[in-house]
């Protein structure tokens, strides 16, 4: 699915927003793009951007003009991208935005547009540095910042921002349209707690580090039971390949959907995960505090951005959270 079309089936409010804004030419200096994680947040604002470059828009971008395609392969003069996704924002990074801005435009449009994906990694300085740029911008410079927790961010970058909030697509409605697409179910069933669009969780599906990743995961749990297999399969197989806070991220994220859906089927037998059910048994059978192995995964998960060794984080999280004795 094109994201012209996700927005205008799945999102009419965000959608009429650009459309009003793209056909009046008037637009606000900083959009703040907000949603749940798994939306399309950084190709909606690049889709934006389009939007506002493209040679032949009507009103949103034709996709197939020459400004078009270089704001897909990111080789377009005025139009920068941060994303905080890859790791935290430093202020040299802002501060190489704000130093570029200051120069005339160097496209024929005269139009400087930079998107920060993820706003709410930027550390304090960067922060600080950003909300001066945003309270004194340069003419025809616009902002289009995206973030998965708008309340992580400074009230005062808030109130300098339009804040446009996508909704969450129903998880049922996403699982039965990756089906239609010909996505596995049990992948349609794990996908959709990160992927807000079923054209994303059919790509993913076909992506061989979630495929590596998911079997990593499913491992993991197939060892549960025996706990001194479990804490060599850790060390010896898992750890080796858990490289990348990115990557040590979606592991955890993975994990952590696993524990809350088996709390959930103990509960009340009831879980997204139908493909699963056995091994959120094997979870139910083998942990005997659900909420507190949630709490470490979460609380494991935040420290990356401040624990330099993460492998003895992660080993010492899951020793933790499986309740493996040292």
């Amino acid at each position: 699915m094109e994201i012209i079309e996700y927005l205008e089936k799945n999102q009419q409010i965000p959608y009429k927003i650009f459309e009003n804004a793209l056909l009046g030419h008037k637009f606000f200096h900083a959009y703040l793009l907000s949603g749940s994680q798994g939306t399309p947040l950084l190709d909606i604002a690049k889709f934006l951007a389009k939007s506002m470059l493209c040679e032949n828009a009507h009103p949103f971008a034709c996709n197939t003009c020459n400004t078009c395609k270089r704001i897909e392969e990111n080789i377009y003069g005025d139009l920068i991208l941060i994303d905080g996704k890859k790791g935290s924002i430093l202020k040299d990074e802002i501060s190489t935005l704000i130093d570029s801005f200051s120069l005339t435009a160097s496209e024929k449009k005269g139009i400087k547009i930079y998107i920060i994906n993820i706003v709410e990694n930027m550390n304090v300085e960067a922060t600080n540095a950003l909300l001066k740029f945003l309270e004194e911008p340069p003419l025809d410079t616009y902002a289009i910042l995206t973030t998965f927790n708008k309340y992580r961010i400074l009230p005062t970058i808030l109130s300098r921002c339009e804040i446009i909030n996508f909704s969450l697509l129903n998880q049922k409605y996403l699982i039965d349209e990756s089906l239609k697409l010909g996505v596995a179910i049990d992948d349609c069933e794990l996908l959709s707690f990160f992927y807000n669009d079923p054209s994303y969780i059919l790509k993913i599906s076909q992506d061989e580090d979630y495929l590596i990743s998911k079997n990593d995961i499913l491992e993991l749990f197939k060892n549960i039971e025996n706990k001194e297999n479990l804490r060599f399969f850790i060390e010896h197989n898992l750890l080796p390949k858990l490289k990348g806070k990115e990557t040590i991220r979606y592991f955890y994220d993975n994990t952590i959907v696993f524990f809350k859906e088996a709390l959930k089927y103990k509960s009340n037998k009831t879980t997204i995960l139908n493909s699963y059910v056995n091994i959120l048994k094997e979870i139910i059978n083998n942990v005997s505090n659900l909420d507190r192995s949630i709490l470490i995964l979460i609380n494991s998960r935040n420290e990356l951005n401040f624990n330099l060794n993460t492998s003895l984080l992660i080993l010492e999280s899951l020793l933790e959270t499986f309740e493996v004795h040292k």
